[in-house]
């Protein structure tokens, strides 16, 4: 896996990863940052995908209610209300050390709600982009969003309470043990000589100042793209997205198209010769873009959707807190949608086929997306092309044979 310059927190498909960077500008910041210090908050479902997929595109859910998941989990445990049996995570620290801790939400749906009683939180990374150190008291992760986060194991030696309750638009009425079960995400920071139990307490509500992403202000390159105006860009995509229940489904649409995945793959496509937006079936909802462009894509729909642009970090000149900026922005690859829009900038640097999606996993599987086909002349020819070898032949045989579902 070619990583070039790549650093920061990521997860390759289910499997959770770090990629440590000699040059960190924070590296001062922290003594510790290895497998132990690795946070991962996921959703847990005791339905299947596919069962949740078919009740969520029905023509009769016409609210576009999201089936709820029916626990947390920290590093893959949890709890329910019937269910209290697993022993809670825990993360050892000595005192006197800092420790770097990567939280990763890996969840299908929820947003976590992330903090330490009586310890604060200074971010310094954000999906991958080293940000200006940021001390707050807790953190709001949307699907797909990661943070480096400092903590000092500076407080009396103890077991204090981590806690992630979750967060997600729900039904009325709320389904049965909901409230309960959404707040019981918690594990155990212990400190070496504290006895080996949980926390006397009973875990305590949120409380302190919560990240404001609008704070967060890039290491290095601060600037976003383009000229400091609204439509300063090479190329402007104004992007709206609403749900759509017709006869046949109830889905998501991007500019009126809903998303598709071609039965082709679009970089096939692009090594086969395509290289207009005409050259792929409407719903590929198929962008192209030059290599070096300067890109704005204003997004407008409702709010938390967490939209995550593949190959790309962008500069988040308007979030979903806080005023325009185009002087230092955030810079990530996942940001929530907002009342209002939000517009993100990005320097068309990186050849190939790029997905810009909602990170909700059942709104992508409903066509909440698009593509852009960056610089789909070089991809197929030159330097920055793509050259399969003969693996690839391997795949679509492999692919055709799996049951109908499984595709």
């Amino acid at each position: 896996m070619p990583l070039a310059n790549q650093t920061g927190t990521y997860w390759y498909h289910s499997l959770t990863n770090h990629f440590q960077d000699p040059e960190d500008p924070n590296l001062d910041q922290y003594d510790v940052d290895d497998e132990s210090t690795v946070i991962t908050l996921a959703d847990w479902f005791h339905t299947e995908s596919p069962e949740l997929l078919t009740a969520y595109m029905a023509t009769t859910n016409t609210a576009s209610n999201d089936a709820l998941p029916q626990s947390g989990t920290i590093n893959g445990v949890g709890r329910t209300s019937t269910d209290t049996q697993p022993a809670r995570p825990v993360f050892t620290v000595t005192s006197g050390m800092r420790y770097r801790f990567r939280i990763i939400n890996a969840s299908a749906l929820a947003r976590f709600n992330f903090q330490i009683s009586g310890h604060t939180l200074t971010v310094i990374e954000a999906d991958g982009e080293n940000h200006v150190p940021l001390t707050v008291d807790r953190l709001l992760l949307q699907p797909g969003q990661r943070y480096s986060v400092v903590v000092e194991a500076n407080q009396a030696v103890d077991n204090y309470w981590i806690r992630a309750p979750m967060a997600a638009r729900t039904p009325n009425p709320a389904p049965t043990n909901w409230a309960t079960d959404s707040d019981n995400v918690n594990a155990v920071l212990h400190y070496v000589g504290a006895a080996d139990a949980e926390p006397t307490t009973t875990p305590p509500a949120l409380s302190g100042t919560v990240l404001n992403e609008a704070l967060l202000v890039p290491s290095t390159n601060p600037a976003a793209p383009g000229t400091a105006v609204a439509g300063g860009a090479d190329k402007v995509f104004n992007l709206a997205f609403a749900t759509v229940t017709d006869s046949t489904s109830h889905h998501w649409t991007v500019n009126g198209v809903q998303y598709i995945s071609p039965t082709v793959p679009t970089l096939l496509q692009i090594l086969s010769g395509a290289t207009d937006a005409s050259d792929f079936a409407t719903n590929e909802n198929t962008f192209i873009i030059n290599k070096g462009d300067v890109v704005e894509i204003n997004i407008t729909g409702v709010p938390n959707h967490p939209f995550h642009l593949h190959g790309h970090s962008f500069s988040v000149v308007k979030g979903a807190t806080g005023s325009t900026n185009y002087v230092n922005p955030p810079r990530r690859d996942v940001t929530p949608s907002a009342t209002g829009g939000i517009t993100i900038r990005f320097t068309a640097d990186n050849p190939g086929p790029w997905i810009l999606h909602c990170h909700i996993d059942l709104h992508l599987d409903a066509g909440l997306a698009v593509v852009f086909a960056e610089a789909p002349e070089d991809v197929a020819a030159g330097a920055d092309s793509v050259d399969p070898d003969d693996s690839w032949d391997d795949l679509c045989p492999i692919y055709n044979a799996l049951a109908a579902e499984d595709q």
